[in-house]
């Protein structure tokens, strides 16, 4: 781990609790062992509709992983991933009390996050974390943190896509803790230093080309 404001942590899956609270929001992540994905269909094919999983999630690890992998089966029952690209967490909060109170995850790791409130009711009692990836176009470089595809479910009911996948990852990451255990979320602390800067970027600037279809030159709408 580095010294400073945001630190790194190589962390090793399933996750312990002793680990998980010294996580403060803005420390950046990477993990090891077995993950799961899981989004819209895993979570309304296991947690709505109430099919069991088919295999032992919570035997297996503590991480799930809201991304839809770009992987093709090569051979009957043997699978390759080329990129891991992460979805909108935000669109994931509705499930999320049942997701960690009945299989026990500790850790979701999505894009960009939830909301403060999401962290506040759910995942400070249940003592868990959510981190985001980073920055757009780098599913290639998570995807190369596949070490294994352990197995594929639900394929014939979900498509391959929106299928459960189980994988062996080494150092996925990076990734910024973007909600602690305590409920604090990095974006919402750091939202209002950006909007009172944000008016400075626009001194100087000449009036928007394309005004007519829509453009603007305010930056109260630009707000974070």
């Amino acid at each position: 781990m580095s010294q400073g404001q945001s630190r790194e942590w190589e962390l090793t899956c399933p996750l312990v609790s002793d680990e998980i609270e010294k996580l403060a929001a803005g420390d950046l992540v990477y993990l090891s062992g077995p993950v799961y994905t899981a989004r819209d269909g895993v979570y309304q094919h296991m947690l709505f509709d109430g099919n069991e999983p088919p295999i032992d999630l919570r035997g297996l690890t503590n991480v799930s992983l809201q991304s839809s992998p770009a992987g093709v089966e090569v051979s009957p029952g043997e699978f390759e991933v080329a990129s891991l690209q992460a979805t909108a967490g935000f669109r994931y909060a509705q499930y999320m009390p049942q997701l960690l109170e009945q299989f026990g995850v500790k850790a979701v790791v999505g894009k960009a996050g939830m909301s403060e409130q999401v962290y506040q009711e759910v995942f400070r009692k249940h003592g868990a974390v959510c981190l985001t990836t980073l920055g757009y176009g780098l599913g290639a470089i998570y995807g190369r943190a596949i070490k294994k595809v352990l197995g594929v479910y639900w394929v014939k009911e979900l498509g391959i896509s929106e299928a459960l996948w189980t994988f062996e990852v080494d150092r996925l990451g990076p990734l910024l803790v973007e909600g602690d255990v305590h409920g604090n979320s990095f974006f919402t602390q750091v939202n209002d230093d950006i909007n009172r800067q944000l008016s400075a970027l626009y001194d100087g600037l000449k009036a928007p080309v394309y005004g007519r279809i829509g453009e603007e030159q305010k930056p109260e709408t630009e707000l974070f």
